[in-house]
């Protein structure tokens, strides 16, 4: 008795959930792999139907069994098409949406499971089905099994088609309602617990390779994210920038829209790690970085460190106006924030060329880097801590 209780506790274990259904990316998962394994088995309902309504007709036809027979199989099929359209609304998924796109599924799968259900209970009672019911009880379980092989990855979905399903029948036979023995009854129960409880194993093997797959794209993810950002600032990096800039160029090109270009150099930087030392020189160039993250507010603006004290802003849809005063507050912000370190305190200045693409079909991306870059150059040539703007 030790053995197989060890052996019956261990099966426990293993058929443990994996996580619950607060789980926002695992149900995610869930429901995209729910539907479409419901969507490629609800054609088995009125197709077995079909198959067994032949089968009772050639053994037996009468004009009231063909009757029934067509009314459930046009039923089925009426069914059939209300849930495609049901899973249809079950698609986008969304965290405050759970709710409602999950009831769309286990809607559809309990009025599946009850038309075929009225069905099973006919042939338990004096209907024209009675005398088919060993046929109609095989297909009914062999259909079930298939049924719960796609439903195993959410257990609620799996209890309730067991209860829509066995449980008018189940009731019928144990209260004596049926001229089957009531036997039947206890078995159908049985055989429907041993079902739910079966259905937990290939459920947990479900939720480790859903969740091995959603930590594998968050690693691919972040991986993407850190080879696009600078280490040091927490900017977009050289490569990202290039990136984008060609296609916001495009994108402005296609759509006919100005475009701008900000190139920051952060004035006698050097000078700072030679007096400082280079971890000083790093932290001013994140003090220098956050400023310029929060003086670009717009979503769409893409901010990068290019250089090693060199940055650039890309504005689509500004036009050369709008890019002179941003550059210009930009500015006012970097001079009027001294950079404050332990006993140092530094006022830190910016030199800022800004060019518009006002017809970007016009340029392309370098020729809009090399413009806003002669505009840097005419800043420095100035005497540094200003900005000089051009446009097309």
């Amino acid at each position: 008795m030790g053995r197989f209780k060890d052996i019956f506790n261990g099966w426990q274990s293993m058929a443990q959930p994996a996580l619950n259904s607060e789980h926002l990316p695992l149900e995610q998962q869930r429901l995209h792999d729910l539907t479409a394994r419901i969507r490629s088995g609800v054609l088995f309902y009125p197709a077995v139907w079909a198959f067994i309504g032949v089968s009772m007709l050639v053994k037996h036809a009468t004009l009231t069994k063909f009757v029934l027979v067509l009314l459930v199989f046009m039923v089925e099929t009426g069914v059939t098409l209300l849930r495609f359209r049901m899973l249809d609304k079950s698609v986008g998924y969304s965290e405050f949406r759970q709710i409602r796109q999950f009831l769309y599924v286990d809607a559809g799968v309990a009025l599946s499971a009850l038309t075929w259900s009225s069905v099973l209970l006919s042939s338990l009672l004096n209907t024209p089905f009675q005398e088919h019911y060993s046929l109609i009880i095989t297909a009914t379980l062999a259909l079930s099994s298939g049924a719960l092989i796609n439903l195993s990855i959410r257990k609620e979905t799996v209890g309730l088609f067991l209860v829509a399903l066995y449980g008018p029948s189940i009731l019928t036979l144990l209260l004596g309602l049926s001229d089957q023995p009531n036997g039947l009854g206890l078995v159908l129960l049985i055989y429907c617990i041993a079902m739910y409880h079966l259905t937990r194993l290939p459920r947990r093997e479900y939720e480790r390779a859903a969740l091995s797959n959603l930590k594998l794209q968050d690693q691919a993810r972040q991986l993407t994210e850190l080879s696009n950002n600078d280490a040091l600032t927490g900017l977009r990096n050289r490569r990202y920038f290039e990136t984008t800039l060609k296609q916001e160029c495009s994108r402005a090109s296609r759509l006919e829209y100005p475009i701008s270009l900000l190139i920051i150099d952060v004035d006698h930087f050097k000078s700072i790690n030679d007096e400082f030392g280079h971890m000083v020189g790093d932290r001013c160039l994140k003090h220098i970085a956050n400023l310029i993250q929060n003086s670009l507010l717009r979503s769409q603006d893409t901010v990068a460190r290019i250089g090693g004290e060199e940055f650039a802003a890309i504005l689509p849809g500004m036009d050369g106006s709008a890019a002179c005063n941003m550059a210009e507050n930009l500015r006012q912000a970097v001079y009027g924030a001294p950079f404050v370190y332990q006993d140092i305190s530094k006022t830190m200045s910016v030199s800022i060329g800004c060019h518009t693409a006002v017809w970007p079909n016009d340029h392309t991306a370098e020729s809009l880097m090399k413009h806003a870059d002669a505009a840097l150059y005419d800043s420095k040539g100035q005497g540094r801590n200003c900005v000089t703007c051009s446009s097309d």
